[in-house]
């Protein structure tokens, strides 16, 4: 067996964890539910509990493939958002809170206060912050954060403990609302507002970060001493990493728990945009990467949670969607759901309020891909990765509505698999590391469909912005 290097991907519902050899070939990958724990009657995730959860697959996945030598190399890539504070020697002192979390909601709201117009930390800050959660637990768990040495994130946590190397990855720094992602050093008046604990240094994608110092990676033999541990960063821009080395240009339209629309253009003046945040590049490379939002899985999970989800997929299933594109007044009530949820509920199930709003997030996406070339990104074709990416239907569907083909890349897991190239580089020079190849398809619009979408797209961008200009009031 060939050398072989390791991506880890920690999301938002799986684990997963691949092994691929010098030429990219996956020869192992595995996926599993994220080991949770209920604090206060809420989910919450123990670090130590996902190290020993990693190590396991990684283990498993070492030996299934018969390896003679120990792996290569480690990154990790994962949520954006989530941390604990640790000890002096990196034990956690709490549980991490996920991202998705509201609990934080009344201190995002001071925050924002606080900041005002200012936009260099290129995010708009809300609940999900890691900014809101540490002045969340100042207040309600002041005794955690006075012990705190240092704040680890939930993604580069195995990493930092595997190394006994402290670090937080760039694109996660970025996460936290308290980063300038244009100068790329911390905002000293937003760490000092939401009472931020210590931080580790902050390392680009690709950094070194050392070597696997103890545990059972190293007694089971799957690393070794020399083992790398490299940084990766937050799961939607790593994905990204992985298809533009397919093709420099692409914009990444990345379907996963959240949509996340990204690509890297040369500069842009800071600002705020309702629909575009702007971050590092995914790799730490010059320039400024733009991205879109939009919360596509909450959007559907009323439709997922009837049947377990069965009535979802099995619309979603084949390579078109069933029925005709929708009124235009259904789209835009499925729009007010998706935005405010508690608004104008209705009895989910019904194939027609599943097309619409299918559709309104198709829309949306329509109107972030448009924020987006804005900023003057000529980033062209659309490539879709993802969970829901599986979907042929769907991606048509995001066709039609775009007006233009959309790339489908035959790669499952992307997103571990973009960690996994970032430690492939670690110990390959660019003279003798094999091209990096997946096959792609186009997927096209339907002409008839296309048609509609675009006679209903002023409309409906007329009405989100009206909804985007009364939230930010």
């Amino acid at each position: 067996m060939d050398s072989l290097v390791c991506g880890i991907d920690v999301g938002s519902t799986n684990v997963k964890v691949i092994l691929v050899d010098r030429s990219a070939r996956s020869v192992w990958t595995k996926a599993i539910p994220v080991p949770r724990s209920m604090q206060g009657g809420l989910p919450a995730t123990d670090a130590s509990a996902l190290v020993a959860t990693l190590e396991g697959l990684v283990i498993e996945g070492w030996r299934a493939t018969g390896a003679a030598t120990p792996l290569r190399a480690i990154s990790i890539t994962g949520v954006g958002e989530d941390g604990v504070p640790v000890s002096d020697d990196l034990r956690p002192l709490d549980l991490a809170i996920p991202w998705f979390d509201k609990r934080a909601d009344n201190e995002s709201e001071r925050l924002r206060d606080f900041a005002g117009e200012s936009s260099r930390a290129g995010v708009s800050i809300d609940s999900s912050r890691t900014a809101a959660k540490w002045l969340w637990l100042r207040e309600n768990r002041p005794e955690v954060m006075r012990d705190a040495r240092l704040w680890l994130t939930l993604t580069d946590y195995a990493a930092a403990w595997w190394s006994r190397t402290p670090f937080i990855s760039e694109t996660l720094a970025t996460r936290t609302a308290c980063y300038d992602v244009f100068s790329r050093t911390w905002m000293p008046a937003m760490l000092g507002a939401c009472g931020a604990p210590p931080l580790p240094p902050v390392l680009a994608a690709g950094t070194v970060v050392g070597t696997v110092a103890a545990g059972p990676l190293l007694e089971s033999g799957a690393a070794s001493g020399n083992t790398l541990i490299v940084a990766g960063g937050h799961d939607h821009p790593i994905a990204a990493s992985a298809v533009r080395r397919l093709n420099g240009q692409a914009l990444v339209d990345s379907l996963g728990t959240a949509n996340l629309m990204y690509t890297e253009i040369e500069s842009v003046e800071p600002r705020t945009d309702p629909f575009v945040a702007f971050s590092v590049p995914a790799l730490g490379t010059p320039g400024v990467a733009c991205l879109g939002v939009y919360e596509f899985s909450a959007a559907l999970e009323p439709f997922r949670a009837r049947d377990a989800g069965v009535a979802l997929r099995s619309f979603l299933a084949g390579g078109r969607l069933p029925g005709k594109p929708s009124e235009a007044g259904d789209i835009a009530e499925a729009l007010k759901r998706g935005l405010v949820p508690t608004i104008n509920p209705v009895p989910y199930g019904d194939a027609v309020q599943l097309r619409a709003t299918l559709e309104s997030a198709c829309l949306y996406a329509r109107r972030m891909l448009e924020a987006i070339r804005d900023t003057g990104s000529s980033a062209t074709p659309i490539y879709a990765v993802g969970g829901w990416a599986r979907s042929d239907a769907l991606l048509q569907l995001r066709a039609s509505v775009f007006g233009e083909a959309v790339a489908s890349v035959e790669e499952s897991e992307l997103t571990a698999l973009g960690a996994a190239l970032i430690a492939r580089d670690a110990i390959e020079s660019s003279e003798t590391r094999l091209p990096f190849q997946r096959h792609v398809r186009f997927i096209q619009p339907l002409a008839e469909w296309e048609e509609i979408y675009e006679q209903y797209y002023p409309e409906f961008r007329e009405r989100l912005d009206r909804f985007k200009e009364k939230r930010t009031a």
